[in-house]
């Protein structure tokens, strides 16, 4: 699986032909092949026949004089072979001048050298509270539940006090849960928690707390987090390792003292490691760089060059230093 500039091309022209009233542009765009199925927002908008959902499309545009939507932000693209989908946010004027948010995604298949459409889902988003759901949504929300909780941690302690804690999330899990659905995603996330669980506990750690696809997680020293760490990447990678495999994790590493400290350690520590979680990429691993000082010296670990990033509620730039992907290091499990 790899980014897709064409696919992003492509289904940036659509929604444009759309928006412009191309009905030249639309219906060319749309695959005649068996299997086509199309998704819109209100309750009867569900089509299984490319040239049903290409009138429809066109007489919806005539009736509207093109469709009144703006993109916001850019089109997350990617391809594997003759297949690619798409995923992207937008807005759309009423009748009675409201922005409404929505977004969409499509699956495309290269037909004869062209990319045809052959999915086509959007939908006004709602929040889960509206449902009656109160689930997690980013490392931050875990960050916010744990600093009000403030949780007993002697156990995971080092000697002096302090406590190493990792922060771990899958890349893009809204757009995935979009993407794959609700019943393929919470397969995708039953094996990932149980492989983060399981992992956690072989190295010692501790699962401080997790919900949805992110974790908290707690040890006594940065070698151990830092080795688990590595040991989550290479489980997600063998359990998701089929072609056009979207599955990535991030994880970010910090240290703090609780003992001493327990009011900055929840106020402070626990929030910037989230951030810190934040400002990793899928499949990699940051620290910080009171982490980096820690182990950076002892050889067991290599690390690239440190990026400086923007931290939310962090004022200038950070320095985070991602893991060098080495082989794990053997006998560091102290």
């Amino acid at each position: 699986m790899e980014p897709s500039e064409e696919i992003r091309q492509v289904v940036t022209r659509f929604f444009q032909a759309l928006r412009d009233g191309d009905e030249e542009g639309v219906s060319n765009r749309i695959s005649r092949q068996p299997g086509f199925d199309r998704f819109g927002s209100d309750p009867e908008e569900d089509w299984q026949e490319g040239d049903a959902a290409s009138r429809v499309w066109i007489q919806q545009m005539r009736e509207m004089g093109g469709y009144p939507w703006w993109l916001v932000g850019d089109v997350h693209a990617v391809s594997e072979g003759t297949v690619g989908w798409a995923a992207g946010r937008a807005e759309f004027e009423t009748p009675l001048d409201e922005r409404i948010s929505f977004r969409f995604t499509s699956v495309l298949h290269l037909e004869r050298g062209d990319w045809k459409i052959v999915q086509w889902h959007g939908s006004i988003p709602t929040t889960n509270e509206e449902h009656g759901f109160f689930l997690t949504k980013s490392v931050d929300d875990i960050a916010e539940a744990v600093s009000e909780a403030r949780p007993d941690l002697s156990s995971t302690s080092a000697p002096d006090g302090t406590v190493t804690i990792v922060f771990t999330d899958i890349e893009d899990s809204v757009k995935l849960n979009t993407f794959l659905g609700d019943q393929r995603w919470l397969e995708v996330l039953r094996v990932h928690n149980d492989l983060v669980k399981e992992v956690t506990t072989d190295h010692g750690g501790r699962i401080v707390k997790g919900q949805g696809d992110g974790f908290m997680l707690a040890f006594a020293s940065a070698r151990r987090a830092l080795t688990c760490a590595r040991a989550i990447e290479g489980e997600i990678d063998e359990a998701f390792s089929g072609p056009g495999s979207m599955i990535r994790v991030r994880i970010g590493v910090h240290v703090g003292e609780t003992v001493r400290e327990s009011e900055d350690f929840f106020g402070h520590a626990v929030s910037y490691a989230a951030r810190i979680a934040s400002a990793a990429e899928g499949g990699e691993i940051v620290v910080s760089e009171l982490v980096h000082a820690l182990v950076a010296q002892t050889g067991e670990f290599s690390f690239e060059p440190p990026r400086h990033v923007e931290l939310k509620g962090i004022d200038g730039p950070q320095a985070v230093y991602p893991l060098s992907p080495t082989p794990e290091p053997v006998g560091t499990h102290d």
